[in-house]
């Protein structure tokens, strides 16, 4: 089954998200938010006889950051509705299961471990695990790279000195990541014409990371690899939300799916003002949800993309960071073979396109300047891009193998319709991983691909990414600035520690809760994590 979503209605009135030259004031206004009641029709209006005494939040999105945001702030006091478009919560955590089989369509993975606080829900739920830092297989168009193969090695020095060069620095243009690495191995003069060429290309395996090609990726803002150990959670993601959903679930009415948002606006003067969220649900009915406080935790490509609209608009400074944070499409496609083909000994297989007939002539690689990433007359397949393919039978023992590719490719495959299309796309890299060449692939049992960048509830992609010009420090600082007014973001775009992962997340909704409670002069106990046994 392919990832699937839930959109309730067209999404129309949206207002542009053009970073403005002077301040909103929307920050100022929300300084005197009080309580409120609830509305089901757009045009009633709220009495402050009426309000309740406690706090009451609106919480956009059933992620996980929105999901912990209620969880702590329900725990501390306040009322609080989750307001979900889809009809599921855990948003870009989705786990498919069939009959013994799990899939996780979105995250799969917990990175650094040993500082990740979500480590501590895998024993105490008794969820399957799999750490897959074994060391990888690489392969060129060629064949397997052999032991010697040090065009990695290479790679690996160009994003230690791409790192040191803009600390050094600061001011320094940004370049594309393609382009700054070609430079840079043009100017060493201790490698050898192979490794010129290669290098180039062995550096293309973060776009496997990062979820966007190197192309377009940041030089200045290069998130290479995090070296922390790499847990694949084989048991499913959705576990996890689960666990952080469970302390909303005794009351129908806080979790609402099916609800998705097109408008926020804040009403009211004098101290009584008031945040009103305008939502559609499944049956096209138009509602409004009134509260004191809104917790954004939408993606990041819902704003680029113009879906949510805010009255007043947001704070330019909030406006101009979210201009200059990109969004990327990390791909997945799962195969399920009759039989294994495949190494049982690597968690990972890496491939690596070959240079193309300009990357080796402007290297000066007299061994490389006759190859090209595909032949006169041959139709595009795989193999003309970067891949990593995980070993799901190493991980899971199912006989499937999950190949990840980066945008532009991942639009490209998961707009692709029938499950012949994408194996004969995929089929050379099958080829190419046997471990006995001579004998045929085996029967394809099932096919089953993300389709985020088709989703416009994930904002038509998977996860933040740094993209040439991109400065995301400073949507980062302006949430700092905003930090005590009662519209709070979360998300894995709402920090520079963890962005791009479940743990990032689940802490952005943990400090937008905090930041909540301390507006309303509510102590915070602390975290449940903490005490698990």
């Amino acid at each position: 089954m392919a990832q699937s979503y839930h959109l309730t209605s067209a999404i129309t009135g949206n207002s542009s998200l053009e970073p403005s030259n002077c301040c909103s004031g929307l920050a100022a206004r929300f300084e005197t938010a009080t309580t409120l009641t609830e509305s089901v029709a757009p045009d009633e209006e709220a009495h402050g006889a009426d309000r309740s005494e406690h706090k009451k939040v609106i919480v956009v999105g059933a992620g996980i950051s929105g999901l912990r945001a209620a969880a702590i702030l329900r725990g501390h006091g306040c009322e609080v509705v989750v307001v979900e478009a889809r009809d599921r919560i855990g948003g870009r955590i989705l786990t498919s299961r069939t009959g013994g089989r799990v899939r996780d369509i979105g995250a799969a993975w917990m990175h650094e471990t040993s500082q990740n606080s979500l480590v501590n829900l895998v024993p105490h739920l008794g969820i399957p695990y799999y750490y897959d830092d074994g060391v990888p297989l690489y392969f060129t168009r060629e064949g397997r790279a052999g032991s010697q193969f040090k065009a990695k090695k290479v790679a690996d020095e160009f994003a230690d000195y791409c790192e040191w060069y803009y600390e050094t620095h600061p001011d320094a243009e940004d370049r594309s990541v393609d382009e700054f690495v070609k430079e840079f191995v043009l100017q060493h003069k201790l490698i050898t014409d192979d490794e010129r060429c290669w290098a180039p290309q062995a550096v293309r395996e973060v776009e496997l990371w990062i979820g966007t090609s190197t192309d377009l990726a940041s030089s200045k803002h290069l998130s290479y690899f995090i070296t922390e150990r790499n847990l694949y959670m084989k048991g499913g993601y959705d576990l996890i939300v689960d666990w952080t959903a469970k302390s909303l679930r005794d009351d129908p009415e806080i979790i609402r799916l099916d609800h998705q948002v097109q408008h926020v606006e804040w009403k009211g003067e004098g101290g009584q003002e008031l945040a009103i969220v305008h939502y559609t649900d499944s049956a096209g009915n138009v509602g409004i949800i009134e509260g004191d406080a809104v917790v954004m935790t939408v993606p990041l490509g819902v704003y680029h993309h113009n879906l949510i609209s805010f009255n007043p608009p947001l704070p330019s400074d909030i406006q101009e960071g979210i201009s200059k944070f990109s969004y990327g499409a990390l791909g997945k496609i799962f195969f399920e073979f009759s039989e294994l083909f495949w190494s049982k000994d690597n968690d990972q297989f890496v491939f690596y396109p070959s240079p193309t007939d300009t990357d080796s002539e402007s290297s000066s690689a007299s061994s490389m300047q006759s190859i090209s990433s595909m032949g006169a007359g041959e139709k595009d397949n795989i193999l003309n891009y970067s891949t990593v393919t995980i070993n799901l039978w190493i991980m899971t023992g199912s006989k499937e193998l999950c190949v990840q590719v980066a945008e532009p490719l991942t639009q490209r495959v998961e707009a692709m319709k029938d499950t012949r299309e994408i194996y004969e796309f995929f089929e050379p890299l099958f080829r190419l991983l046997r471990t006995e060449p001579y004998k045929a692939l085996p029967r394809l049992v099932s096919v089953e691909t993300t389709h985020w960048t088709q989703d416009p509830l994930a904002g038509f992609g998977s996860y933040s990414a740094d993209k040439v010009g991109d400065n995301p420090s400073l949507l980062i600082d302006a949430l700092d600035n905003h930090k005590d007014s009662v519209l709070q973001f979360a998300g894995e775009h709402c920090t520079l520690v963890a962005n791009g992962c479940v743990h990032g997340a689940f802490k952005t909704g943990e400090t937008a809760a905090e930041n909540l409670l301390r507006k309303f002069g509510i102590a915070y106990t602390g975290s449940d994590l903490d005490n698990l046994k």
